[in-house]
């Protein structure tokens, strides 16, 4: 009797692994349009806690001057306290739109890119007034909590007054349309690239004038709110064209 001998089973192919392909991307940024995603929407966010928080301190400082008029003061600390703390808050906030800008500039130094430049100074301008006026409110508040007991009214009225014509210094050019004296028209020496947002010559190449050191230290108040709306409008021209040249909005 022959001896029995088990057929080799063949064993399984292996089910083929599917690898896709490598897929190489090529993506070209826009230097201005990384500006504004990157810089001027999270600023424009922040906006939100800024006019929040700046009305609570003016509403509690009605408090405040209303509680100052009394015998026993009482409450003056506790509103002071408020907006000295609503302050800090702020401080914190704007820091983060200040960390912002120096990364920008990492990428773009100054003098790379104009249009960039100038948008990013708008922002710069901006920042720096916000940082002045809470700063000045944590000054002027945490005086008044640190030195309770004296003349409120007097410490707070100091430090604010009417605005002043030209606090900011003299503007840059004026791109809203029949302007005055309009942007002039930049100059290409090779055909530019389709990057409509880096080469529209309704967004400015040129900064606006920078806010001086003497007008952080030394202006009211009321003198840099002023300033700060004026230069919120700028900004919001210039990126609401760079939005559409963007983002097609």
């Amino acid at each position: 009797m022959l001896p029995f001998v088990a057929a080799a089973t063949p064993s399984p192919k292996p089910y083929p692994v599917f690898e896709p392909p490598p897929t190489i991307i090529q993506e070209r940024v826009s230097p201005v349009c990384s500006t504004l995603h990157k810089v001027v929407l999270p600023l424009a966010r922040m906006q939100g806690q800024y006019r929040t928080s700046v009305a609570a301190i003016k509403q509690d400082d009605l408090q405040l001057a209303k509680y100052s008029k009394t015998k026993l003061q009482d409450g003056v600390q506790l509103y002071a306290s408020k907006i000295d703390q609503e302050s800090t808050n702020l401080i914190g906030a704007i820091h983060q739109i200040e960390q912002l800008l120096e990364d920008s500039y990492a990428v773009y130094p100054v003098g790379k890119v104009p249009k960039v430049d100038a948008l990013r100074q708008r922002v710069q301008n901006i920042v720096d007034l916000q940082r002045a006026t809470a700063d000045r409110y944590s000054e002027i508040y945490g005086t008044i909590v640190d030195n309770y007991g004296t003349d409120v009214l007097q410490t707070v009225s100091s430090a604010f007054g009417s605005a002043s014509a030209g606090s900011v210094g003299s503007p840059g050019y004026d791109t809203m349309p029949n302007a005055a004296t309009p942007a002039p028209p930049p100059q290409f020496s090779t055909p530019p690239p389709s990057l409509p947002a880096d080469y529209d010559p309704r967004l400015s190449s040129k900064p606006p004038t920078v806010i001086s050191a003497r007008t952080l230290k030394y202006d009211r108040l009321s003198q840099l709110n002023a300033a700060l709306l004026s230069q919120g409008r700028s900004l919001i021209q210039q990126a609401l064209i760079a939005a559409r040249d963007c983002d097609g909005t």
